[in-house]
C-alpha cells in the first residue's frame, strides 16, 4: 500500500486560500530574513480589510515570541498594533509561529526617500517620530536591537513613518537569543561601544555584551547618516590604550553636511549627536525626539509674503540668522528659516548679489532636498539582519564635471589637500556636483561659522568656510571580521 504523499506547502510561499490559524491568507506580500508576510482575513470575514500575516520560516523560531512580546506591551502610534498570534501547523507536522499585525501601506524608508527626494524638515519629522517610538520601548525596560532603514515603513496616507520588525528586540525578561559576543543585529548598524566590546572579548565565550538604548539612538543616527549622503558612516581606526582596552577617538567620516550642503544645520548636528562615540553625549530617545520636533518647527518654509512682496523680502534679507560658531555640538539652537528659499526673496537676493552663490538657483526654485544624487541613483539596500561577517554595501559616487572658481587664486589662501580628501581626476573634475575644485582637491562651500567649520577640519576665506570633501571607502564595522 502505497503512503499518502504530504502536501508540498513552503511557509515562504502559501497560495492564496491557505488558512493559519483563523486568519486566511488573501496574497503574498514579501519574505525577510526569518520569515514571509502576506495579507490576511479573518476565515468568516472574507471582506474584511486585510491585515499583515508574518509567518515563520523556521519552526518554533524563537523571535518571534519575543516580537509578540514587545508588540504586546507597547502601543503607540509609530509602532503597528498586534492583532493576534498563534502557531500554525505544516502538514508535515512541523510548527511555526505567526503574528498578525495592521497593515501598512507604506514603503520602506529608503525607497520612499528615493522616491520622495525629502526635505531636512520631512526628515527631522520622520525622526522624531522614530524617537517617539523608542521612547515607548525604553519607557517599558525594552530595546529594539535592529534600527534601519529596512525596518522602517513611511505610510503613503500621511507620510508617517512606523517602526517595524521587533524579531531581534528584548524585553526585561528575555532570554539569550543566540550564542556570541554580540547580540542579534545588523552589522552597520552597530554602536562604537558594541563594536570595541568585540574587538576586547571575541575570544572569551562567556563575555556577551549587553545591549542599551544608546545603542538603539546610534544605529537611529546610521539610518539619519545613510539617509542624508548616501554612504554609511565610519569609526576613525581602534587602539588599545595603555592598560590594553580599545578606544576610538570618534568618527573618520565627513560631517553630513559636508558631504550633502542641503542638509540643515540642526538636522546635521543631531545626526552628529547620535553617532557620537560617547553613549551618553547621544542622551534619551525622549530628549533626542523633543529636540527633533523643536529643529523641524524651525526650519519651516515661510510664509508667502503679502503687500509688498520685494519690501518683505529685502527686509528680512538683513535679518537672516544661522547657527552660532562653535555649535555642532548643540542640538537644540533655534534658526529662522532661510527667506532666500521664497520666491521673492530669491529675486532680491539675485539682484543684492549676496554671498550664497553654492546654491544653483534650480536648489532655490525648489524646496530643499537632503535625498544626495548617490543615494537616490544608487538605491542601496540593507544586507537584513545580518550576523558577523557581512558587510554593508556602499554608494557610488557619480562623476560630474565642476569648474574651478574663477578670479580666485586659491593656492595663496587655501591650504594643500589633506589625507583622504577627494581629489579631481583626470579632467579636473570632482566626484559630486557641490564640490569645487581648489588646489588640487575637492572641497564643499558651506554656511558655516569659523569654529564649526574648523570643527570640521575646514579652512575660512573671506567669510566662507570650505570644508575638504572625504573620499574614505566604507569598510567593515565589525572588527575583527570573523566567520560565525
Amino acid at each position: 500500500m502505497q503512503t499518502p504523499r504530504v502536501p508540498e506547502l513552503n511557509p515562504a510561499l502559501l497560495p492564496p486560500g491557505t488558512v493559519v490559524g483563523s486568519w486566511r491568507v488573501v496574497a503574498w506580500a514579501g519574505r525577510g530574513v526569518h520569515g514571509a508576510v502576506y495579507q490576511a482575513v479573518p476565515v468568516d470575514a472574507d471582506r474584511a480589510r486585510p491585515l499583515a500575516l508574518k509567518l515563520s520560516l523556521l519552526p518554533r523560531d524563537p523571535r518571534f515570541a519575543r516580537e509578540v512580546t514587545l508588540l504586546t506591551r507597547v502601543c503607540h502610534p509609530n509602532i503597528p498594533r498586534l492583532r493576534d498570534s498563534g502557531t500554525w501547523q505544516h502538514p508535515g507536522g512541523t510548527l511555526h509561529p505567526f503574528l498578525v499585525m495592521d497593515w501598512v501601506d507604506g514603503a520602506p524608508l529608503y525607497d520612499w526617500a528615493h522616491q520622495h527626494t525629502p526635505s531636512s524638515q520631512q526628515m527631522l519629522r520622520l525622526l522624531a517620530q522614530l524617537a517617539r517610538a523608542l521612547q515607548a520601548l525604553h519607557a517599558l525596560g525594552c530595546l529594539h536591537r535592529d534600527v534601519k532603514g529596512d525596518n522602517v515603513l513611511v505610510r503613503h496616507s500621511d507620510g508617517s513613518a512606523l517602526l517595524t520588525d521587533f524579531g531581534s528586540g528584548r524585553s526585561p525578561d528575555s532570554a539569550t537569543l543566540t550564542p556570541g559576543t554580540l547580540p542579534p543585529g545588523t552589522p552597520a548598524y552597530r554602536s562604537p561601544e558594541a563594536c570595541l566590546f568585540d574587538l576586547q572579548f571575541f575570544r572569551d565565550p562567556r563575555a556577551h555584551y549587553a545591549a542599551q538604548p544608546a545603542d538603539d539612538l546610534y544605529a537611529l543616527g546610521v539610518t539619519a547618516y545613510r539617509l542624508v549622503t548616501g554612504k554609511y558612516p565610519e569609526f576613525g581606526e581602534p587602539a588599545r590604550d595603555a592598560s590594553g582596552l580599545w578606544r576610538l577617538e570618534g568618527l573618520a567620516s565627513a560631517a553630513p553636511i559636508a558631504l550633502n550642503p542641503r542638509v540643515d544645520p540642526q538636522l546635521n548636528d543631531l545626526i552628529l549627536r547620535m553617532l557620537s562615540i560617547r553613549p551618553e553625549v547621544r542622551g534619551t530617545a525622549e530628549a533626542l525626539a523633543e529636540a527633533l520636533e523643536q529643529a523641524a518647527v524651525a526650519s519651516a518654509p515661510p510664509s508667502p509674503p503679502t503687500g509688498n512682496a520685494v519690501a518683505e523680502a529685502q527686509a528680512q534679507a538683513h535679518d537672516v540668522s544661522f547657527p552660532a560658531p562653535g555649535s555642532a555640538a548643540r542640538v537644540s539652537l533655534p534658526v529662522r528659516t532661510q527667506p532666500w528659499l521664497g520666491i521673492a526673496g530669491i529675486a532680491v537676493i539675485l539682484m543684492l548679489g549676496v554671498w550664497l552663490c553654492w546654491n544653483t538657483s534650480q536648489q532655490l526654485l525648489e524646496p530643499p532636498s537632503v535625498a544626495t544624487p548617490e543615494a537616490r541613483e544608487a538605491h542601496l539596500e540593507d544586507g537584513g539582519t545580518a550576523r558577523l561577517g557581512d558587510e554593508a554595501v556602499t554608494a557610488s559616487s557619480v562623476a560630474s564635471p565642476v569648474p574651478s572658481v574663477s578670479g580666485e587664486n586659491s593656492e595663496d589662501t587655501l591650504p594643500e589637500p589633506m589625507p583622504g580628501q577627494t581629489r579631481p581626476d583626470a579632467k579636473g573634475r570632482c566626484a559630486h556636483p557641490q564640490q569645487i575644485r581648489l588646489n588640487g582637491g575637492c572641497w564643499v562651500k558651506t554656511p558655516l561659522g569659523r569654529e564649526k567649520c574648523e570643527a570640521l577640519n575646514g579652512t575660512m576665506r573671506e567669510g566662507t568656510c570650505y570644508v575638504p570633501a572625504s573620499s574614505h571607502e566604507r569598510q567593515p564595522t565589525s572588527h575583527p571580521v570573523r566567520t560565525p
